[in-house]
């Protein structure tokens, strides 16, 4: 019988976008910056719903670690080359969702982290790990490094670099273990929790 630690890894497709954001929004529930960002984790569902099914599922690849269909972990990436626009109408969603939870000043430090993300991006073709997340019950099994192995598979084989933005400390050890190296504190505005740039050269 199929537990957390043997759990199957397979390939997303936009019709996950659901699931997956109920995975990452769950994991994401402590991160610190999110919670600056937002004020609070009641939005982050929507958030990476439409983050997913607007970008990162039609645009870009993900992956979800489960059995039995039972699903724990999840990823999103961009490869190389395409570029994170959100539509508007998916923006216009999570916005909304934003401001019903925790009012306009969420707006305002959301515009915020987005201009620093996408000022700080590194300049050469790279894979863009924007997301990995696994649910409260199923961390610490190694989940996590399993399901960011498959995509940095696509980028070895593609010879790119990848990154991504680090936003809570107790994720270092494992990004580090994976090959990513810190280059800077991404510049957000004063009271701001720490968030690090993290890059994996090209294999």
């Amino acid at each position: 019988m199929h537990g957390v630690a043997d759990s199957d890894i397979r390939a997303a497709t936009r019709e996950d976008a659901g699931l997956i954001a109920g995975i990452l929004a769950e994991a994401f529930s402590d991160d610190p910056v999110m919670n600056w960002t937002f004020g609070g984790p009641k939005p982050f569902r929507t958030t990476f719903h439409e983050l997913a099914r607007g970008v990162y599922l039609r645009n870009g690849f993900g992956h979800i670690a489960g059995a039995n269909s039972e699903y724990w972990a999840a990823t999103l990436w961009l490869p190389k080359g395409v570029e994170l626009k959100l539509p508007f109408l998916n923006e216009a969603r999570i916005a909304a969702s934003a401001v019903f939870h925790h009012g306009m000043s969420s707006i305002g430090r959301a515009l915020k982290t987005a201009a620093v993300l996408a000022e700080n991006h590194p300049q050469a073709p790279h894979y863009y790990l924007f997301a990995v997340g696994v649910r409260k019950g199923a961390q610490g099994k190694g989940l996590g490094g399993r399901l960011i192995r498959e995509g940095l598979k696509r980028a070895d084989k593609d010879s790119a670099p990848a990154y991504l933005e680090n936003s809570n400390p107790k994720n270092t050890a494992l990004y580090e273990r994976l090959g990513f190296k810190t280059t800077a504190p991404l510049p957000l505005p004063d009271g701001a929790p720490p968030l690090l740039g993290m890059l994996r050269p090209a294999a």
